[in-house]
């Protein structure tokens, strides 16, 4: 993999050499996994070679991350926060993120990258939609799934995972197909009722993992499911005849979000690193090497580079978000009826 010094030189970009010089140790908290390598492996080096902050990272996912912020809260010792929307929207309502100036890069940022508050912004977006086998779909001379009411289709009765209501892509995929039925956030019965009666049949397991979703495609158990961009991209790039379709009524957006966290310091290292992270060369490494859909409309990808990836106006004009103050109110009540009408 190429350095992102020499990428952004061989392309006759001036990004790094234009950082201010910065002399802080700055501490991130975020998401393992590959996330945390390429961040740890390219990011973060050139970032301290182009400012001299040292970075020290704390890996968890988004729940981890929010807990780990309250618990230090009355001497907070991180200073940038990674979470998904959920968690995140939750930490701004805490005051646990301050304000944040990407003026550098606000105009050029997708608008739903960005928090009214001003408080947080995406540096990376999954977009969920209907993952499918494409052999056997073909095989079968199955339709592919264009919109989300395919899930109600006993055609795919046994072949069929709907990940459950604790999983981010199982909430967000409820969401929307209650909206769809005429409901929404304010109004979930519509998608219970749609569940209960009509794709909880053909569900064969409401599998929570994506690393077993996986072998189950690969073994041959389940050739339909929710899912989402990154996830199938991986499962693709080994070989596996798999894609995902962006339903007609719009996919949903799971958002990594960045917010520079509220701390006795405040330190300008801490900015500085959000407006490179999502700087065009950064998004641009980030959706390479992660899948991510680039939140900043000036990084460009190639055609083989954006396969999978929620990027360009096709695939961006079909991305929707959800009122998450809403869903952080009523998941918990949410969550209980799953329980005891669908997995019961």
């Amino acid at each position: 993999m190429k350095s992102i010094a020499a990428l952004m030189a061989s392309a006759g970009l001036a990004s790094l050499s234009a950082l201010p010089a910065l002399a802080e140790t700055i501490y991130i908290a975020g998401n393992g996994g590959s996330q945390e390598a390429l961040l740890k492996s390219e990011i973060f080096p050139a970032f301290t070679e182009a400012t001299g902050t040292e970075i020290v990272y704390s890996a968890g996912n988004s729940a981890a991350v929010l807990a780990r912020l309250l618990a230090q809260q009355d001497n907070q010792q991180t200073d940038i926060a990674m979470m998904n929307t959920g968690p995140m929207s939750q930490a701004i309502e805490l005051g646990l993120c301050r304000d944040l100036d990407i003026s550098e890069h606000e105009a050029n940022i997708h608008d739903f990258a960005k928090f009214d508050s001003g408080k947080a912004v995406g540096f990376g977006v999954v977009g969920l939609g209907i993952a499918y086998n494409t052999e056997a779909f073909e095989e079968n001379g199955w339709p592919v799934p264009t919109s989300w009411t395919a899930l109600e289709d006993d055609t795919f009765k046994g072949k069929m995972v709907f990940q459950p209501l604790n999983n981010t892509n199982g909430l967000l995929a409820l969401i929307k197909i209650a909206e769809i039925k005429g409901g929404g956030v304010d109004n979930m019965d519509p998608g219970f009722e749609a569940m209960e009666a009509s794709i909880a049949e053909n569900v064969l397991s409401f599998e929570p993992s994506s690393a077993r979703l996986a072998e189950m495609y690969q073994n041959g158990e389940v050739d339909i499911s929710v899912w989402s961009s990154t996830q199938v991209k991986v499962l693709a790039e080994k070989g596996f005849p798999i894609t995902l379709s962006y339903p007609e009524e719009g996919a949903m957006i799971i958002s990594n979000d960045v917010c520079a966290v509220t701390t006795e310091a405040m330190k300008p290292e801490a900015v500085e690193f959000i407006n490179f992270l999502i700087s065009p060369e950064i998004q641009e490494v980030l959706s390479r090497n992660l899948g991510f859909g680039p939140t900043n409309k000036l990084a460009e990808l190639t055609e083989a580079e954006a396969e999978g990836v929620p990027y360009g106006p096709e695939a961006v004009d079909k991305l929707q978000n959800v009122d998450w103050d809403v869903v952080n109110r009523e998941r918990e009540a949410w969550d209980r009826r799953w329980v005891r009408e669908i997995e019961r």
